[in-house]
């Protein structure tokens, strides 16, 4: 899977095609902002008059009032450091586009905030926590530390954001608060050498701590071995809850990230900025075509 196949772009596409849920739930996203040339009256300006700018972003509230996810079917599956080996008659991999909204409108008519969760076993398996007990050595984690960090066996599950090589991109598209199309994405560390590291700590640029992913969380089950492992056909469910306690978001120009990835010449960003927040709610099928297998 290369950078630009895995962004957003075709995604947000899927998702004006695909109509909406019934959108209820509960959320939160707030944070910093700049958006150069965002109207014909000028950059992005807050509701206290104060224009953003790359050095001195300005205040943004999305004010989420319409939650909806849409899981698809991949073509071929996430690789992964340890997931168990696949036979190749494996049903594809699930994936789900979670996005948060300012309102029901058609997603080019409000701002919205999308997580592309573009592999949900790998997420499962952090939420799961499950560990491995190896005699004489130190438990092996069931989860990849690259983009999973557990600060408790109980507590919420940290998943890193990421573009390149990342198993959930996130996306902001205000395009309500803005006339002229602009997206920012959520930025972090590029890979070395093609070699995505591990951070201490799940001290990552982007990331969001997943509480309920449907059916992944075994809480109830304190010990993490006698957790059951995730199966590689993990999908949500409807009904299924998605409760993400907290959310970090540092925003790149998409063009800028691009560029990075591609070894291209640096750019300068039209739109940048940060985001924090949360939000939780149950899975429901919409009123309109909704992709659901």
């Amino acid at each position: 899977m290369t950078g630009k196949s895995a962004r957003l772009g075709p995604v947000l596409l899927a998702v004006v095609l695909s109509g909406c849920s019934v959108g209820q739930g509960t959320g939160a996203a707030s944070g910093k902002l700049f958006v150069l040339d965002c109207s014909s009256a000028g950059d992005y300006c807050d509701s206290a008059g104060v224009c953003g700018t790359p050095s001195a972003p300005a205040d943004y509230n999305l004010n989420p009032d319409f939650f909806a996810g849409e899981p698809i079917d991949q073509l071929a599956q996430f690789p992964s450091s340890n997931a168990p080996p696949l036979s190749g008659s494996e049903p594809r991999m699930n994936r789900i586009t979670i996005r948060l909204q300012r309102s029901g409108k058609q997603i080019e008519n409000t701002d919205a905030l999308f997580f592309d969760v573009v592999n949900s076993y790998e997420v499962a398996r952090c939420v799961r926590g499950r560990e491995v007990p190896i005699a004489g050595q130190p438990n092996q984690h069931d989860y990849d530390d690259r983009y999973c960090f557990r600060a408790s066996t109980t507590g919420p599950a940290r998943v890193r954001i990421s573009v390149e090589s990342g198993i959930i991109h996130s996306t902001l598209s205000p395009r309500s608060t803005c006339t002229r199309p602009a997206a920012a994405t959520a930025d972090d560390v590029l890979p070395i050498n093609g070699v995505v590291q591990t951070v201490d700590g799940g001290a990552w640029e982007s990331w969001i701590e997943f509480a309920d992913f449907g059916a992944a969380a075994q809480n109830d089950q304190p010990d993490p071995t006698a957790r059951a492992p995730i199966s590689p056909t993990f999908r949500i469910q409807l009904e299924d809850r998605l409760h993400a306690t907290a959310f970090s978001l540092t925003l790149q120009d998409e063009k800028v990230v691009t560029a990075q990835v591609d070894l291209q010449p640096p750019l300068d960003p039209d739109i940048g900025g940060s985001l924090t927040g949360w939000f939780d709610f149950k899975l429901e099928r919409g009123q309109s075509a909704q992709i659901f297998p």
